[in-house]
This record gives structure tokens, C-alpha cells and sequence, in this order.
């Protein structure tokens, strides 16, 4: 392999289309963390109307006569929006080599894994690390000047925080749990509360409750505090991964990417938050092309992205009291006690 000569920028080509099979697939990519909680909708290329329809009622008591539904059923559309995001890459792949090299050496047979592929992939995963960095806070802004990626889409948070802005999720309305500060001295029962606040339909049903790593350890840090939970065969055990004395009902999903010190909690499912894509592959890959400039590797992608709830109703949706981003000064998510007030049912 000769790294002093200029790159064949055909050659580079070929070599890609050649080897598909080692560019990198979704369940690789960074931000797979966070989308693997939620539901994808592929083929997505502008946007698509989400709700949640319910029958009315169709049942009474037996006449003799057919009289049809008595009361009209009803859909809360929802729109999901995709918005195109870039990834493009321009770099001197000489300055690669001692890394690349490194990289190789403990078994891949540089004639079976091209520089050329694994420079590519690089920047596949480059680009994917920066979309889990704003996957979840990430907001839309039309203007042409704004070019960040945390620009480019809305987040699913960004979603939550408009919704309770124009006042769909509020306490009143039951899909908001007034928790009030977390600490390490009150977040389980904090959190066992807001679940035992759901309607029984929910309950019963499989949820998942998100909230920050940060708020995570903090959990884990009450558990341990709790002392040894004695269980008999069958019961449920201290597991990190299931909120306690809910039966295994709840998983705790940690969300790598929000804001630091946040203390905002989601409790729902995992197929009411839906992300959508046009083809997954174009997340997955950036294409080579010639620049002009035989020592330059250039290459770019391009992809849709975007967020949207099924349903906000309290039958499907509860979040607790804490915004996304905590203002400064806030308690921060972590070992600190005190500030406690204390929650109420919504």
C-alpha cells in the first residue's frame, strides 16, 4: 500500500461499491443508542400523519332494531415531518496512516479492508457520533444562515417542550406527574408514584420510562441504599433495568445525549415515539467523488430525519414536572440531596 502517491479517486470508488458489505449498518452507528428505543417508520420522504383512532361506543343493550354507533369515534392527527440532513467530508488521507495502520494491525488483512473503505467508514461514524450528540434536543430553524446540525430537525424533547408550551401536556390535562426535584433520597418513589398515577389500561402494558444517564446512577445509588430486597421464586428482583415493585412492568431507559443535569422523566411506549427515514442506507454512507485535487479524499451523504408522538393522551403518555434543560443554577441530576417538593397526581 503506497500512501505517498495520489489517490486514485476511481480506484477509491470501486473499492467502495466492492465492499459493501463491510460499511457500517444502523445497530453500528452511535446514535443507534438512542434510536433503538424507538419506532422506525422507513420510506418517510416528506412527512406522514400519525394519531391514534378510537371506535366510540358500539355496544347496547339488545332492541331488536340496528341503530349503528352512538357515538362518533375520533383521530388526533399528529404530523411527522422528515428534514434533510448533510455529511460531507474533505480531508488529506496521509495524515490517516499511522492511525489506520494502528487500527489494522491486530488482525485485518489490509488487502481485504481498503484504506479507502475504512477512511469512509470513519466518517460514517464521525457523523453519526454528532447526530447522537443533538438527536433528542436538536430544533428546527428555518433560517438559511443557522447550518448546525442541532439546526437541521426536532428532537423528540424539542417536541415535548413545544407541546407543553401550547399547553397539550400539563398536570391538568393527566399526562404530566408533578415529581419535583429528584434526589438520591426520594427518585424511586418518585418514579413508582408517577407510574401508579397511570390509568390501569396502561399498567398493565409493557412501558418504558426514559430519563438521563445522570438520573440513572442516581436510581442506582437509591437502590443501593434500599438494602438487600428478599424475593421468592418468580418475584421481581432490584434490577437497574426495571423500576422497582412494578412487576417488571417498566424498563428504565437511560438516554446518553440529554442535557446535563436534566431531571426530566418520560413515561410511554416504545411504539408511540416514532422516528421516521426515508432509506436507512442513507444514514450509513458517504459517497466519494472527485474533487479536482488528487490529494484530497472527498465524500458526502445525505439523509431525512424526524420525530413524532403517536398519541399525547394520558393513556399512553406521562411526563413529570422537570424541563428537558435544567436553567442555570438549577440542582443538577447527580448525588445532591435536598430541594425536594413533593409530587402530586395528575
Amino acid at each position: 500500500m503506497d500512501f505517498t502517491t495520489p489517490i486514485d479517486i476511481q480506484a477509491v470508488i470501486t473499492a467502495v461499491r466492492e465492499h459493501q458489505d463491510l460499511l457500517i449498518t444502523l445497530d453500528a452507528m452511535e446514535a443507534n443508542e438512542i434510536l433503538q428505543h424507538f419506532t422506525l417508520i422507513p420510506g418517510v420522504k416528506d412527512s406522514i400523519v400519525l394519531g391514534r383512532t378510537t371506535l366510540g361506543k358500539n355496544s347496547h343493550k339488545y332492541t331488536g332494531k340496528f341503530t349503528g354507533v352512538t357515538a362518533d369515534g375520533k383521530i388526533v392527527p399528529r404530523t411527522l415531518t422528515v428534514r434533510p440532513c448533510v455529511m460531507e467530508m474533505e480531508d488529506e488521507p496521509e495524515r490517516y496512516r499511522r492511525w489506520y495502520l494502528t487500527d489494522i494491525a491486530g488482525g485485518l488483512d489490509p488487502n481485504r479492508h481498503p484504506f479507502e473503505v475504512w477512511l469512509n467508514n470513519y466518517g460514517v461514524k464521525e457523523a453519526q457520533a454528532e447526530l447522537h450528540d443533538v438527536l433528542l434536543t436538536a430544533k428546527y430553524d428555518a433560517d438559511p444562515d443557522k447550518t448546525d446540525l442541532s439546526d437541521s430537525f426536532d428532537g423528540i424533547l424539542t417536541i415535548v417542550e413545544k407541546e407543553k408550551t401550547d399547553n397539550n401536556i400539563s398536570i391538568a390535562l393527566g399526562n404530566m406527574y408533578a415529581t419535583g426535584v429528584l434526589t438520591r433520597a426520594n427518585i424511586g418513589t418518585k418514579l413508582l408514584e408517577m407510574w401508579r398515577a397511570m390509568p390501569d389500561s396502561f399498567k398493565k402494558k409493557q412501558s418504558k420510562l426514559y430519563l438521563s444517564t445522570n438520573l440513572g446512577e442516581m436510581y442506582d445509588d437509591w437502590l443501593d441504599d434500599q438494602g438487600t430486597l428478599v424475593t421468592g421464586s418468580g418475584a421481581e428482583t432490584a434490577s437497574q433495568q426495571f423500576l422497582r415493585n412494578t412487576n417488571r412492568k417498566v424498563e428504565i431507559v437511560r438516554l446518553s445525549g440529554m442535557p446535563s443535569g436534566s431531571q426530566f422523566v418520560m413515561l410511554t411506549f416504545k411504539d408511540n415515539i416514532c422516528w421516521a427515514t426515508d432509506n436507512i442506507s442513507d444514514m450509513q454512507q458517504l459517497k466519494p467523488f472527485a474533487s479536482g485535487n488528487p490529494y484530497t479524499y472527498t465524500a458526502a451523504g445525505k439523509y431525512v430525519i424526524g420525530f413524532q408522538f403517536v398519541c399525547l393522551d394520558k393513556s399512553m403518555f406521562c411526563v413529570n414536572d422537570q424541563p428537558v434543560t435544567p436553567a442555570s443554577g438549577d440542582t443538577e441530576g447527580g448525588d445532591t440531596e435536598g430541594g425536594d417538593t413533593e409530587g402530586g397526581e395528575g
